[in-house]
């Protein structure tokens, strides 16, 4: 019986390629993701956004700040302005994954300000053209 133990020892090194493997993916964002980023401190980001495009907002980590302040804005307009807040028992963050549009396209300016602790995941997600036809 003391083969048993060394054989579930010598598998250790297979799950850990595995989850990594995983998490290199998870975070590598989709090709639709115009902004992926990691934040721990007060943080200023920029962001080519498109009109008639609806773009959704994720935040991620469960382990990270109970909130945190965003803000997209271009000049006086804000686009999108929340305070995010985890949820108990730290499974998500609310408002979950708001969608937006911008009135006009350009560059944006993405502020992030965790008020407490921890290291969140943004990214915002392009999800459709609208039809100019319609």
């Amino acid at each position: 019986m003391p083969e048993q133990p060394k054989k579930s020892r010598s598998l250790i090194p297979l799950y850990i390629v595995i989850t990594l493997f995983y998490i290199v993916i998870a975070f590598q964002g989709s090709e639709n993701s115009v902004l992926l980023e990691s934040v721990s401190e007060e943080s200023d980001f920029q962001v080519n956004l498109t009109k008639d495009i609806t773009y959704k907002f994720w935040i991620d980590n469960p382990n990270g700040p109970e909130k945190i302040n965003v803000t997209i804005s271009k000049d006086s307009y804000i686009a999108l302005q929340n305070t995010f807040v985890l949820t108990q028992p730290r499974k998500s963050y609310l408002p979950e994954n708001p969608e937006f549009t911008v009135k006009e396209s350009g560059v944006y300016h993405v502020h992030a300000k965790p008020l407490n602790s921890g290291t969140v995941y943004m990214e915002i997600e392009e999800l459709e053209v609208k039809n100019h036809n319609d």
